[in-house]
This record gives structure tokens, C-alpha cells and sequence, in this order.
């Protein structure tokens, strides 16, 4: 009889402790406030496979700080030959090439092709623009 009042006390304590972890715990699906959020971000080319780091399948990459690009500049090998003017129009030579107000030509330099574009003719400069910059360019003293 002594044996039977012991597990049935033991059996009511077992749940009492039960019902209280229940109401403390939350439940399950519901995060509780103040809770971290978790967030996981897959990058491949940053960092290594935590399950095998030694595997070639994510090499480190390093990412390049983020600048701005510097702004567009003429390249100074462009230079102004000559202005000459034929039935009204004038006409300018940049570097061994003939145009006009609103032409547009390739230079190339260092195996790459720039173009240019002759936006306004003066009496002695030019006015291009390459790679969205504009600039200026005078007759050098001796041409004048």
C-alpha cells in the first residue's frame, strides 16, 4: 500500500514540473519577443565550406572596396594640328584627322578605340568630347 501512495505521489509531481515547463516554454513555431533574428546568406565567392573547407568548389574572392570611378577625363595625347576654313565651314585636323563641327572619329590608342567627337570649332581651340568629358583644346604657340 506504502508502495502505491509513493508512485502515485511521484507520478503527480512528474506532471506538476511537466505543466509548469509547459506554461514557461513557448510554443513551438512562435518566437518569443526579444528574440535574434537568424539569417543565413549563401555567397559562394566569399568564404569556405564550413563541411569541407578544404574543397575547391568556393575559392575566396576578395571583394573590391566600393569607390566611385574616377571621373571621365580627355586623354591628353588628343591635340589640335590646325583650324582651316573652306566655302564658310570651318574644319579642324586633331591628331592627323579632318573634321568638322558635330563629327565624330575613332583614335586608337594603346589597342583600344576612343571616340571623339568635335562639338564646336573656335578661331583658335576646339571644343571635343571622349568618354563624357569635355574639353578645350588650343593651337600650340608655334601652329598660332
Amino acid at each position: 500500500m506504502q508502495r502505491l501512495i509513493t508512485t502515485c505521489l511521484l507520478a503527480a509531481c512528474v506532471i506538476i514540473v511537466a505543466s509548469l515547463r509547459a506554461d514557461t516554454a513557448a510554443p513551438p513555431g512562435i518566437t518569443p519577443p526579444g528574440a535574434p533574428k537568424s539569417e543565413f546568406i549563401d555567397d559562394p565567392s566569399v568564404g569556405k565550406d564550413p563541411f569541407f573547407p578544404k574543397s575547391p568548389r568556393r575559392k575566396f574572392v576578395p571583394k573590391a572596396p566600393d569607390e566611385r570611378p574616377p571621373d571621365p577625363t580627355v586623354p591628353d595625347f588628343i591635340t589640335l594640328r590646325g583650324i582651316s576654313s573652306a566655302d564658310g565651314k570651318r574644319l579642324a585636323i586633331i591628331n592627323n584627322y579632318t573634321v568638322g563641327e558635330g563629327e565624330e572619329f575613332s583614335l586608337k590608342f594603346n589597342g583600344q578605340a576612343l571616340k571623339v567627337q568635335c562639338i564646336e570649332i573656335k578661331e583658335k581651340s576646339v571644343i571635343i568630347n571622349s568618354g563624357g568629358a569635355t574639353k578645350e583644346i588650343f593651337l600650340r604657340q608655334a601652329v598660332q
